[in-house]
Protein backbone atom coordinates (compact mmCIF):
# COMPACT_ATOMS: atom_id res chain seq x y z
CA UNK A 1 0.00 0.00 0.00
CA UNK A 2 1.43 3.50 -0.95
CA UNK A 3 0.71 6.28 1.03
CA UNK A 4 -1.41 9.28 -0.64
CA UNK A 5 -1.36 13.06 -0.13
CA UNK A 6 -3.51 14.95 1.47
CA UNK A 7 -6.56 13.88 -1.19
CA UNK A 8 -7.11 10.39 -1.06
CA UNK A 9 -6.45 9.22 -4.71
CA UNK A 10 -9.64 7.19 -6.55
CA UNK A 11 -7.95 3.69 -5.43
CA UNK A 12 -7.07 4.24 -2.01
CA UNK A 13 -10.79 5.79 -1.45
CA UNK A 14 -12.18 2.62 -2.92
CA UNK A 15 -10.16 0.50 -0.57
CA UNK A 16 -10.74 2.75 2.34
CA UNK A 17 -14.89 2.38 1.46
CA UNK A 18 -14.24 -1.37 1.53
CA UNK A 19 -12.57 -1.72 4.59
CA UNK A 20 -15.49 0.64 6.19
CA UNK A 21 -18.11 -1.62 4.39
CA UNK A 22 -16.12 -4.80 5.89
CA UNK A 23 -16.96 -3.16 9.79
CA UNK A 24 -20.46 -2.07 8.71
CA UNK A 25 -20.95 -5.69 7.95
CA UNK A 26 -19.53 -6.92 10.99
CA UNK A 27 -22.27 -4.88 12.92
CA UNK A 28 -20.71 -1.35 13.14
CA UNK A 29 -22.68 1.81 13.30
CA UNK A 30 -21.20 3.94 10.80
CA UNK A 31 -22.49 6.42 8.70
CA UNK A 32 -21.76 8.79 5.73
CA UNK A 33 -20.10 11.75 8.19
CA UNK A 34 -17.65 8.54 9.80
CA UNK A 35 -16.77 7.61 6.36
CA UNK A 36 -15.75 11.32 5.78
CA UNK A 37 -14.21 11.48 8.36
CA UNK A 38 -11.94 8.59 7.72
CA UNK A 39 -11.05 9.43 4.42
CA UNK A 40 -9.84 13.20 5.54
CA UNK A 41 -7.76 11.16 8.82
CA UNK A 42 -6.26 8.94 6.02
CA UNK A 43 -5.60 11.97 4.14
CA UNK A 44 -3.94 13.91 6.78
CA UNK A 45 -1.57 10.92 7.68
CA UNK A 46 -0.84 8.54 4.80
CA UNK A 47 -1.76 4.61 4.80
CA UNK A 48 1.97 3.88 5.10
CA UNK A 49 1.67 5.33 8.90
CA UNK A 50 -0.12 2.22 10.31
CA UNK A 51 -0.48 3.06 13.37
CA UNK A 52 -1.59 6.64 13.99
CA UNK A 53 -4.17 5.21 11.24
CA UNK A 54 -4.87 2.28 13.06
CA UNK A 55 -5.63 4.60 16.30
CA UNK A 56 -7.45 7.59 14.55
CA UNK A 57 -10.04 4.98 13.03
CA UNK A 58 -10.66 3.05 16.05
CA UNK A 59 -11.52 6.48 17.66
CA UNK A 60 -13.81 7.05 14.83
CA UNK A 61 -15.58 4.12 13.60
CA UNK A 62 -15.62 2.11 17.32
CA UNK A 63 -18.75 3.44 19.38
CA UNK A 64 -19.55 0.51 21.63
CA UNK A 65 -16.85 -1.92 23.73
CA UNK A 66 -16.95 -4.19 21.50
CA UNK A 67 -16.31 -2.61 18.53
CA UNK A 68 -13.00 -1.91 20.47
CA UNK A 69 -12.59 -5.66 21.18
CA UNK A 70 -12.69 -6.65 17.18
CA UNK A 71 -11.87 -3.45 15.31
CA UNK A 72 -8.02 -4.61 15.27
CA UNK A 73 -8.57 -7.88 13.99
CA UNK A 74 -10.57 -6.72 11.34
CA UNK A 75 -8.17 -4.02 10.49
CA UNK A 76 -4.98 -6.43 10.15
CA UNK A 77 -7.11 -9.00 8.35
CA UNK A 78 -8.08 -6.53 5.61
CA UNK A 79 -4.65 -4.12 5.60
CA UNK A 80 -2.27 -6.84 6.33
CA UNK A 81 -0.95 -9.55 4.07
CA UNK A 82 -1.71 -12.86 5.81
CA UNK A 83 2.42 -13.44 6.87
CA UNK A 84 1.94 -9.94 8.62
CA UNK A 85 -1.12 -10.37 10.72
CA UNK A 86 -1.26 -10.49 14.29
CA UNK A 87 -1.43 -14.16 15.49
CA UNK A 88 -4.17 -13.02 18.00
CA UNK A 89 -3.43 -14.13 21.05
CA UNK A 90 -5.17 -13.72 24.11
CA UNK A 91 -2.71 -15.39 26.59
CA UNK A 92 -0.44 -12.24 28.08
CA UNK A 93 3.01 -13.79 29.92
CA UNK A 94 0.76 -16.15 31.69
CA UNK A 95 -1.60 -13.54 33.10
CA UNK A 96 -4.49 -15.57 31.86
CA UNK A 97 -7.09 -14.50 28.87
CA UNK A 98 -7.60 -10.87 27.99
CA UNK A 99 -10.58 -9.90 27.46
CA UNK A 100 -12.74 -6.44 27.03
CA UNK A 101 -14.95 -5.54 29.51
CA UNK A 102 -18.60 -4.96 28.62
CA UNK A 103 -18.85 -2.21 30.70
CA UNK A 104 -15.50 -0.12 29.13
CA UNK A 105 -17.91 2.73 29.03
CA UNK A 106 -20.42 2.51 31.83
CA UNK A 107 -22.59 5.23 33.32
CA UNK A 108 -19.29 6.28 35.71
CA UNK A 109 -17.94 7.97 32.58
CA UNK A 110 -14.65 5.47 32.95
CA UNK A 111 -14.03 5.13 29.58
CA UNK A 112 -11.76 2.95 27.28
CA UNK A 113 -10.87 -1.08 27.67
CA UNK A 114 -10.86 -2.58 30.89
CA UNK A 115 -8.61 -5.87 31.59
CA UNK A 116 -10.27 -8.81 32.71
CA UNK A 117 -8.24 -12.18 33.34
CA UNK A 118 -9.64 -15.71 33.71
CA UNK A 119 -7.82 -18.03 35.60
CA UNK A 120 -5.92 -20.00 33.84
CA UNK A 121 -3.86 -22.68 35.05
CA UNK A 122 0.02 -22.63 34.01
CA UNK A 123 2.00 -26.29 33.10
CA UNK A 124 2.70 -26.91 36.96
CA UNK A 125 -0.95 -26.99 38.14
CA UNK A 126 -0.90 -24.03 40.17
CA UNK A 127 -3.16 -21.65 38.86
CA UNK A 128 -2.78 -18.00 39.43
CA UNK A 129 0.53 -17.97 41.46
CA UNK A 130 2.77 -17.58 37.93
CA UNK A 131 -0.22 -15.26 36.88
CA UNK A 132 0.27 -13.13 39.47
CA UNK A 133 4.02 -12.57 39.21
CA UNK A 134 3.57 -12.28 35.57
CA UNK A 135 0.77 -9.58 35.80
CA UNK A 136 3.04 -7.40 38.39
CA UNK A 137 6.05 -7.50 36.41
CA UNK A 138 3.88 -6.41 32.84
CA UNK A 139 2.06 -3.42 34.98
CA UNK A 140 5.59 -2.44 35.61
CA UNK A 141 6.90 -2.40 32.52
CA UNK A 142 3.81 -0.91 31.01
CA UNK A 143 4.13 1.90 33.59
CA UNK A 144 7.85 2.82 32.66
CA UNK A 145 7.63 2.15 28.88
CA UNK A 146 7.85 5.12 26.29
CA UNK A 147 4.87 5.81 24.66
CA UNK A 148 6.43 5.85 21.23
CA UNK A 149 7.17 2.36 21.78
CA UNK A 150 3.59 0.79 22.50
CA UNK A 151 1.79 -0.61 19.11
CA UNK A 152 0.61 -3.95 20.02
CA UNK A 153 -2.96 -4.48 20.83
CA UNK A 154 -2.05 -6.31 24.20
CA UNK A 155 -0.34 -3.43 25.31
CA UNK A 156 -2.95 -0.81 24.16
CA UNK A 157 -5.22 -2.79 26.29
CA UNK A 158 -2.62 -2.84 29.41
CA UNK A 159 -2.11 0.83 29.53
CA UNK A 160 -5.60 1.88 29.60
CA UNK A 161 -5.48 0.34 32.92
CA UNK A 162 -2.26 1.49 34.05
CA UNK A 163 -3.29 4.87 32.95
CA UNK A 164 -6.60 5.12 35.56
CA UNK A 165 -4.63 3.60 38.31
CA UNK A 166 -2.25 6.22 37.82
CA UNK A 167 -5.21 8.74 38.14
CA UNK A 168 -5.90 7.39 41.04
CA UNK A 169 -3.13 7.51 42.60
CA UNK A 170 -2.85 11.35 41.64
CA UNK A 171 -6.30 11.69 43.05
CA UNK A 172 -4.87 11.62 46.67
CA UNK A 173 -2.47 15.10 46.14
CA UNK A 174 -3.24 17.81 47.97
CA UNK A 175 -1.92 21.54 48.39
CA UNK A 176 -1.56 22.23 51.66
CA UNK A 177 -3.62 25.78 52.50
CA UNK A 178 -5.33 27.00 56.09
CA UNK A 179 -8.85 28.22 56.72
CA UNK A 180 -10.23 30.09 59.37
CA UNK A 181 -12.21 28.06 62.06
CA UNK A 182 -13.60 28.46 65.70
CA UNK A 183 -11.45 25.94 67.26
CA UNK A 184 -7.79 24.88 66.97
CA UNK A 185 -4.68 25.37 68.27
CA UNK A 186 -3.24 28.31 66.56
CA UNK A 187 -5.07 31.90 66.70
CA UNK A 188 -6.36 33.28 63.67
CA UNK A 189 -4.81 37.09 64.42
CA UNK A 190 -6.30 38.70 61.04
CA UNK A 191 -10.07 37.13 62.03
CA UNK A 192 -9.99 37.84 65.66
CA UNK A 193 -9.50 41.35 64.93
CA UNK A 194 -12.09 41.53 62.42
CA UNK A 195 -14.64 39.87 64.92
CA UNK A 196 -13.09 42.33 67.25
CA UNK A 197 -14.52 45.59 65.56
CA UNK A 198 -18.15 44.63 66.38
CA UNK A 199 -17.21 44.50 70.42
CA UNK A 200 -15.25 47.57 70.77
CA UNK A 201 -12.38 46.09 70.19
CA UNK A 202 -12.30 43.40 72.86
CA UNK A 203 -11.30 40.06 71.18
CA UNK A 204 -14.40 38.09 73.01
CA UNK A 205 -14.71 35.73 69.83
CA UNK A 206 -11.27 33.96 69.19
CA UNK A 207 -10.70 32.30 65.41
CA UNK A 208 -8.14 29.78 64.64
CA UNK A 209 -6.10 28.82 62.06
CA UNK A 210 -6.21 25.52 60.35
CA UNK A 211 -4.98 23.10 58.23
CA UNK A 212 -7.42 21.74 54.53
CA UNK A 213 -5.93 20.70 51.89
CA UNK A 214 -7.18 21.30 48.03
CA UNK A 215 -6.38 19.66 44.34
CA UNK A 216 -4.80 22.23 42.02
CA UNK A 217 -6.26 23.06 39.43
CA UNK A 218 -4.29 21.16 35.93
CA UNK A 219 -4.50 22.92 32.30
CA UNK A 220 -4.05 21.04 29.36
CA UNK A 221 -2.84 21.77 26.40
CA UNK A 222 -1.84 18.97 24.22
CA UNK A 223 -0.38 18.72 20.55
CA UNK A 224 -2.36 16.94 18.30
CA UNK A 225 -0.26 16.92 15.22
CA UNK A 226 1.49 14.76 12.93
CA UNK A 227 5.16 14.84 14.46
CA UNK A 228 3.35 14.04 17.84
CA UNK A 229 1.12 11.47 16.65
CA UNK A 230 2.88 8.21 18.44
CA UNK A 231 2.50 10.01 21.91
CA UNK A 232 -0.39 12.49 21.43
CA UNK A 233 -2.61 9.25 21.37
CA UNK A 234 -1.48 8.12 24.71
CA UNK A 235 -1.64 11.95 26.51
CA UNK A 236 -5.43 12.15 25.18
CA UNK A 237 -6.02 8.65 27.24
CA UNK A 238 -4.07 10.29 30.13
CA UNK A 239 -5.85 13.47 30.17
CA UNK A 240 -9.27 11.76 29.83
CA UNK A 241 -8.42 9.84 33.40
CA UNK A 242 -7.22 12.81 35.06
CA UNK A 243 -10.57 14.73 34.16
CA UNK A 244 -12.75 11.59 35.12
CA UNK A 245 -10.63 11.35 38.82
CA UNK A 246 -9.63 14.38 39.25
CA UNK A 247 -12.12 17.44 39.40
CA UNK A 248 -9.97 20.71 38.14
CA UNK A 249 -8.54 19.55 35.23
CA UNK A 250 -9.09 21.21 31.73
CA UNK A 251 -7.85 20.03 28.59
CA UNK A 252 -7.77 21.70 25.28
CA UNK A 253 -5.96 20.34 22.13
CA UNK A 254 -4.71 22.24 19.17
CA UNK A 255 -2.94 21.98 15.87
CA UNK A 256 -3.80 24.99 13.47
CA UNK A 257 -6.43 25.52 15.71
CA UNK A 258 -7.20 24.88 19.60
CA UNK A 259 -9.88 23.19 21.02
CA UNK A 260 -11.52 23.04 24.47
CA UNK A 261 -12.30 19.12 24.82
CA UNK A 262 -12.72 18.83 28.70
CA UNK A 263 -16.73 18.35 28.66
CA UNK A 264 -16.24 15.76 25.63
CA UNK A 265 -13.65 13.80 27.83
CA UNK A 266 -16.16 13.67 30.66
CA UNK A 267 -19.02 12.30 28.59
CA UNK A 268 -19.99 8.73 29.47
CA UNK A 269 -21.57 8.57 25.97
CA UNK A 270 -18.97 7.03 23.98
CA UNK A 271 -21.56 8.29 21.00
CA UNK A 272 -22.06 11.97 22.02
CA UNK A 273 -17.70 11.75 22.99
CA UNK A 274 -17.27 10.95 19.48
CA UNK A 275 -19.33 12.89 17.77
CA UNK A 276 -17.80 16.59 20.10
CA UNK A 277 -14.41 15.06 19.01
CA UNK A 278 -14.90 14.77 15.73
CA UNK A 279 -13.90 17.97 14.80
CA UNK A 280 -10.97 17.73 15.54
CA UNK A 281 -10.29 14.94 12.64
CA UNK A 282 -9.64 17.61 9.77
CA UNK A 283 -6.18 19.08 12.02
CA UNK A 284 -5.26 16.28 13.51
CA UNK A 285 -1.46 14.66 12.45
CA UNK A 286 -1.00 17.63 10.52
CA UNK A 287 0.83 20.66 10.66
CA UNK A 288 0.86 22.80 14.24
CA UNK A 289 1.07 26.46 14.88
CA UNK A 290 1.84 26.59 18.37
CA UNK A 291 2.45 30.42 19.53
CA UNK A 292 -1.21 31.30 17.57
CA UNK A 293 -2.91 28.48 19.55
CA UNK A 294 -1.07 29.63 22.96
CA UNK A 295 -2.84 33.15 22.02
CA UNK A 296 -6.18 31.93 21.58
CA UNK A 297 -5.86 30.38 25.10
CA UNK A 298 -4.49 33.42 26.66
CA UNK A 299 -7.25 35.60 24.93
CA UNK A 300 -10.37 33.42 25.87
CA UNK A 301 -9.39 31.14 28.59
CA UNK A 302 -6.23 31.92 30.70
CA UNK A 303 -8.38 34.96 32.50
CA UNK A 304 -10.83 32.57 33.54
CA UNK A 305 -8.72 29.43 34.05
CA UNK A 306 -5.20 29.98 34.85
CA UNK A 307 -4.33 31.27 38.94
CA UNK A 308 -1.97 31.18 41.24
CA UNK A 309 -2.94 27.47 42.16
CA UNK A 310 -2.22 26.44 38.56
CA UNK A 311 -0.26 24.58 36.69
CA UNK A 312 -0.44 24.45 32.85
CA UNK A 313 1.13 21.43 31.41
CA UNK A 314 1.96 21.83 27.55
CA UNK A 315 3.04 18.72 25.57
CA UNK A 316 4.70 19.17 22.43
CA UNK A 317 7.65 18.39 20.47
CA UNK A 318 8.10 22.52 20.12
CA UNK A 319 8.40 21.88 15.96
CA UNK A 320 5.95 25.50 15.29
CA UNK A 321 5.32 26.13 11.89
CA UNK A 322 3.93 29.99 12.50
CA UNK A 323 5.57 33.09 12.58
CA UNK A 324 8.54 33.49 14.46
CA UNK A 325 8.33 35.45 17.71
CA UNK A 326 4.43 34.52 18.69
CA UNK A 327 5.07 31.28 20.72
CA UNK A 328 7.35 33.46 22.70
CA UNK A 329 5.16 36.55 23.75
CA UNK A 330 2.31 34.30 24.40
CA UNK A 331 4.54 31.94 26.83
CA UNK A 332 5.21 35.06 28.09
CA UNK A 333 1.71 36.17 29.04
CA UNK A 334 1.01 32.66 30.51
CA UNK A 335 4.29 32.42 32.51
CA UNK A 336 2.57 35.87 34.29
CA UNK A 337 -0.25 34.19 34.77
CA UNK A 338 0.15 30.62 36.44
CA UNK A 339 1.98 29.29 39.16
CA UNK A 340 3.91 26.69 37.01
CA UNK A 341 4.55 25.87 33.43
CA UNK A 342 5.45 22.30 32.59
CA UNK A 343 6.34 21.23 29.02
CA UNK A 344 6.39 17.54 28.02
CA UNK A 345 8.38 16.73 24.92
CA UNK A 346 8.79 13.40 24.11
CA UNK A 347 12.44 13.96 22.11
CA UNK A 348 14.04 14.72 25.65
CA UNK A 349 14.20 11.10 26.51
CA UNK A 350 17.15 11.15 24.14
CA UNK A 351 20.16 12.01 26.38
CA UNK A 352 21.55 13.64 23.33
CA UNK A 353 18.96 15.86 23.33
CA UNK A 354 18.86 20.30 22.79
CA UNK A 355 15.91 22.54 22.74
CA UNK A 356 16.97 23.57 19.00
CA UNK A 357 13.54 24.41 17.30
CA UNK A 358 12.59 27.51 17.14
CA UNK A 359 9.45 26.92 18.96
CA UNK A 360 11.58 25.45 22.13
CA UNK A 361 13.98 28.41 22.07
CA UNK A 362 11.46 30.56 22.40
CA UNK A 363 9.68 28.44 24.93
CA UNK A 364 12.52 27.37 26.85
CA UNK A 365 12.53 30.91 29.19
CA UNK A 366 9.29 30.84 30.94
CA UNK A 367 9.27 27.00 31.47
CA UNK A 368 9.96 25.90 35.01
CA UNK A 369 10.04 22.17 34.23
CA UNK A 370 11.15 20.71 30.85
CA UNK A 371 10.63 16.73 30.77
CA UNK A 372 10.02 14.26 28.30
CA UNK A 373 7.35 12.68 29.68
CA UNK A 374 6.90 9.82 27.56
CA UNK A 375 6.09 7.41 30.17
CA UNK A 376 3.39 7.20 33.35
CA UNK A 377 6.18 6.62 35.27
CA UNK A 378 7.94 10.11 34.17
CA UNK A 379 4.69 11.87 33.98
CA UNK A 380 4.08 10.75 37.54
CA UNK A 381 7.15 11.60 38.46
CA UNK A 382 6.53 15.32 37.57
CA UNK A 383 3.00 15.83 38.26
CA UNK A 384 4.06 15.16 41.53
CA UNK A 385 6.66 17.43 41.92
CA UNK A 386 4.93 20.04 40.33
CA UNK A 387 1.50 19.66 43.18
CA UNK A 388 4.44 19.48 45.93
CA UNK A 389 5.75 23.21 44.74
CA UNK A 390 2.06 24.50 44.21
Amino acid sequence: MAAFATTPGAAATARIAGFVATLRSNGFVIGQRETEDALSLAGSVGIMERQPLRWGWRSLLCTRAADWVRFDDLFDSYWLPPNKQGLGETRAGGAGLVTMAEDAWNGAGRAGPVLQRDEVEDDTGLPGDTAAQDGASATATIETADFRSLSDRLQTYAIEAAIRDFARRLKRLRIRREQSRRRGARIDLRQTLRLSVGTGGSPHTLRFRAPRRVRPRLVLLLDVSRSMSLTSFFYLRVARSLALELGDVHVFLYHTQLTHVSEALRDSDPWRAQERLQLLSAGWAGGTRIGECLGSFNRLHAGRLVHARTAVIVASDGYDTGPAGILGAEMAALSRRAHRIIWFNPAKADPRYAPVARGMREAMPFIDLLTAGNSLTALEAALSQVVASL
